[in-house]
C-alpha cells in the first residue's frame, strides 16, 4: 500500500499509471491509501466489466483517470472520461460499468468504518 513511510516524515508519491493493473476475468481493485480520514483505491476495469450497485456511508469521488465508463449514481446513470469526476452523497447507491479499458482513482472520505 502506498501513503505516508513509517520510518520519515517525507510523503511517498502514488503513480497511478505505474500502478495500473488489469484482469480480463475480473476488475482489479488496489488499496493505494487508507487512514482514519480517508480510503482511496485505483480501480482498474477491461470494456464491459462492472462494478455492480453498493452504498458507503461516506462521500465517494470517482475521477476517471484512463478511459470511458457508465456510473450510475441513485437512479442516474452518466458517462465520463478522463479527467472527469464523478461525486457520489453517503449511503446514495453507485456502480461502475467500462464502456472502453478504464481506471478510475475512488476517494472514499470519512473512512467507512473503525480502524
Amino acid at each position: 500500500m502506498a501513503g505516508k513511510r513509517e520510518d520519515t516524515e517525507m510523503t511517498e508519491i502514488i503513480d497511478t499509471g505505474a500502478l495500473r493493473k488489469f484482469s480480463p476475468d475480473n476488475p482489479v481493485k488496489q488499496l493505494l491509501h487508507d487512514s482514519d480520514h480517508l480510503r482511496m483505491a485505483l480501480l482498474c476495469l477491461e470494456a464491459g466489466q462492472e462494478i455492480t450497485s453498493h452504498t458507503a456511508p461516506s462521500t465517494v469521488m470517482m475521477q476517471v483517470l484512463e478511459g470511458e465508463g457508465e456510473f450510475s449514481v441513485g437512479q442516474e446513470k452518466t458517462r465520463a472520461s478522463a479527467g472527469q469526476i464523478v461525486p457520489c452523497d453517503p449511503d446514495v447507491p453507485h456502480g461502475i460499468r467500462a464502456v472502453t479499458r478504464l481506471a478510475v482513482l475512488a476517494v472514499v472520505a470519512p473512512r467507512p468504518g473503525g480502524r
